[in-house]
């Protein structure tokens, strides 16, 4: 035992010197690869030295440091265009390195919390994440799928036990959101400043107005939709100065317009919903009341819905700049480009995971294989046949491609379980901080549940950050409570 408490002690002190040749030799690549297609990285050395000496001065900073960068990183291709890799950097490769420091914490030092790591949600992720490397390893495309699943590792490995473990510091909680809104505000500042040169209504302006820090007006939405509940939190918390609340104010009205200018329906919708939640969890309202309200509900589309898809169909009002002629074009399926082409991509989704039920097509490999399975009556203009018209569009039907029925049912389990835990949580804490920050998580968490029905991003760290994050936080909640429930010497300060 006690040799092998010296050669626990031995690994922790040389894990920094570990560590930082790790982080030096990613570095030395990406100079290489930066230098051989022309380009200078002499600019990169100051920013990336003071990035490492905080990593191994203190991860948890490093971390709270990647966040507040994830808002502002830029994807390679739109720093060299045709570039055949393609990473958000710089948080992609702190990330990476992250990553390896979490190896060492979880398997061979034992640093984080066995709580964190025996949680069903954690055991589910791990479930998911395991189920996704066989997938890639059977994957039709493998050197795609592998390079998916290192990516989705990384985003886990950070956002999620990194995150979990150092939420049981005080005030983590809220730092780690803050990092994130404050690297946000200059993204909307952007935003709003480009769509007003544009016209403050142009709707066409919205898709490119963003990049380079955003793909496209849909993920800048769904991460506004995210934040928004946070920022509500945030407005509320007694630990929150007077001055901070002033500026808060402003950026949540800073965040409300452009969410607003954002022009993503998904988005909207999903934070209705959102706020739907939120609502019938402060009022208290009964699950005996909501089931039979929502099987009535049912009923009556059911007999409605022949008039109903009438309706639909009727409905000619496209995508415009105009916001209530645009929400109005949600529900257009007949000749709204953006609509039928989801639709489109949704049944060439179904008609592949038809073929490849159990192991699916591999992780990533949709955009290039869902051509064939396109049925010319359904293709739009805007649909293509050459894989660079993007994914499915739906974080379900992607996982159901991507991994089969098992990597859609245990993505599933990881969405409802932090959700189950987070309401459990409001309904028994008599801590009104605690409930205040589980509403706000449980809000943001279910603006993705809707929003994945209609987009998926989880393989961006816009989203990641977000989405992993706030599960981390769920989960870490949960684990102090049961502390508390063990121990019976938890304080509410502790928390946040």
């Amino acid at each position: 035992m006690r040799n092998r408490s010296k050669y626990l002690i031995l690994l922790r002190e040389n894990i920094k010197i570990s560590g930082a040749v790790i982080l030096s030799l990613i570095f030395l690549i990406v100079s290489t690869i930066s230098i051989r297609a022309g380009g200078t990285i002499l600019w990169l050395i100051p920013p990336a030295l003071i990035m490492v000496l905080i990593a191994f001065y203190s991860i948890d900073k490093f971390l709270l440091l990647t966040v507040f960068l994830v808002p502002l990183s830029i994807q390679l291709r739109f720093i060299i265009p045709g570039f055949p890799a393609d990473i958000f950097l710089p948080t992609e490769l702190m990330l990476a390195g992250i990553l390896i420091l979490m190896v060492f914490k979880v398997f061979i030092t034992g640093e984080i919390n066995r709580k964190i790591i025996v949680h069903p949600v954690s055991i589910a992720s791990f479930l998911m994440l395991g189920w996704y490397l066989i997938t890639s390893l059977t994957s039709t495309m493998p050197g795609i799928s592998l390079k998916s699943f290192i990516a989705r590792l990384w985003f886990f490995a950070g956002f999620y036990l990194l995150a979990a473990e150092i939420f049981r510091k005080p005030g983590r909680i809220r730092s780690y959101f803050l990092a994130y809104i404050t690297g946000m505000i200059p993204v909307v500042i952007y935003y709003l400043v480009r769509m007003w040169q544009a016209g403050i209504v142009n709707q066409k302006a919205a898709y490119t107005a963003i990049r380079p820090f955003f793909n496209d007006h849909t993920s800048f939405g769904a991460s506004l939709a995210f934040c928004i509940p946070v920022i509500i939190f945030l407005l509320t918390d007694r630990e929150i100065s007077r001055l901070l609340r002033v500026v808060l104010s402003v950026v949540l009205l800073a965040f409300s317009a452009a969410f607003l200018f954002s022009y993503s329906r998904a988005a909207w919708i999903s934070l209705a919903a959102a706020a739907l939640v939120a609502a019938i969890m402060i009022l208290k309202i009964s699950w005996k009341v909501i089931l039979p309200a929502a099987v009535i509900s049912l009923l009556i589309l059911a007999m409605l819905w022949s008039g109903f898809m009438i309706r639909l169909n009727e409905n000619r009002q496209e995508s415009s700049g105009d916001l209530k002629n645009h929400l109005q074009s949600i529900a257009n399926i007949r000749s709204d480009a953006s609509n039928m082409e989801r639709i489109n991509r949704w049944k060439s989704a179904l008609r592949m995971s038809v073929e490849k039920p159990v192991f699916g097509w591999g992780p990533a490999t949709y955009q290039f294989s869902y051509a064939p399975f396109q049925i010319a009556s359904e293709k739009t203009i805007i649909s293509t046949n050459y894989g660079e018209g993007g994914n499915a569009h739906s974080e379900y039907l992607g996982s159901l491609v991507d991994s089969g029925i098992p990597g859609l049912i245990l993505y599933i389990v990881v969405l409802l379980i932090p959700v189950g835990k987070g309401i459990k949580i409001y309904r028994t804490s008599s801590n009104k901080q605690v409930r205040k920050i589980v509403l706000a998580l449980i809000a943001g968490l279910v603006t993705y549940i809707i929003h994945g029905a209609l987009n998926n991003f989880l393989d961006t760290d816009k989203i990641s950050a977000l989405f992993w994050g706030m599960i981390a936080a769920v989960v870490a909640i949960d684990t102090w409570l049961q502390e508390e429930k063990e121990e019976r010497d938890f304080t509410g300060g502790r928390l946040l």
